[in-house]
């Protein structure tokens, strides 16, 4: 990669790649610029200043540094204005879409394509762990287990299940529908887990009833409810209208 015209910056060229959509995220969230890892440089958009001071394309320089295909190099502030400018276009109906593009048409039959970037490439993975999760065959063990992890980590069933090992959550829920005794003991579980998990999944036990109408009748505000069952007061005030 050339350099012309402009001396990079202390430590640029960036020797990295993008290897995580986080990394991604966070190189275009600045929203007056986008900065060239070859030159350290801040610009709202990047596609000429390659071609003149480094004689390279976008392509090879989305390619070298792990960036998304399709995503414009420009800045945020530039990229919301070009979406709201195509937004409007579309529905006006002034957008028209060229579908008879030849070079395009030519590229996809010919198996032209590009390679997943290694971001990409991650996401995948995890999309097809949890697929292969999904289609694992587990035994009434394995659902009694969620059940210990749930109680001995004081978490929620979605936050028990996110061990690999363990049943997806939706799995364990089919699984309750299916086997009444099981879904006594689900619920029993969930009535056993500390207010603040209760609350967050929406299942309060009669305990928690009693105790609310308990304090409350002792005149205490609901802060101080709130406080004496670790949740919070927009929680205590919810339930007591609903008693």
């Amino acid at each position: 990669m050339n350099q012309r015209n402009k001396s990079a910056l202390p430590g640029f060229p960036w020797k990295g790649k993008f290897t995580t959509k986080d990394e991604i995220d966070q190189y275009f969230s600045n929203a007056d610029g986008i900065q060239c890892l070859l030159c350290g440089r801040f610009f709202e958009n990047l596609s000429g200043h390659l071609w003149i001071f480094h004689d390279i394309s976008h392509e090879q320089y989305r390619d070298h540094y792990g960036l998304p295909w399709r995503k414009g190099l420009v800045s945020r502030k530039v990229s919301e204005k070009l979406s709201s400018i195509l937004t409007k276009r579309i529905k006006n109906g002034s957008f028209k879409p060229n579908a008879d593009n030849k070079a395009c048409v030519e590229k996809i039959r010919s198996g032209a394509m590009r390679k997943d970037q290694p971001y990409h490439t991650a996401i995948k993975s995890e999309k097809a762990k949890g697929l292969s999760k999904k289609n694992i065959r587990h035994s009434r063990n394995d659902y009694e287990k969620v059940l210990s992890v749930m109680l001995k980590n004081k978490i929620a069933l979605r936050e028990a299940c996110m061990d690999e090992n363990l049943p997806a959550s939706s799995r364990v829920l089919d699984y309750a529908e299916s086997n009444p005794g099981f879904r006594k003991k689900l619920i029993d579980t969930y009535y056993a887990l500390p207010y603040d998990v209760q609350a967050r999944t929406n299942m309060f036990s009669p305990q928690f009833y009693e105790d609310l109408i308990r304090l409350k009748a002792k005149g205490l505000p609901n802060t101080e409810i709130g406080k004496q069952l670790g949740i919070s007061y927009k929680t205590v005030k919810i339930r007591l209208d609903r008693i």
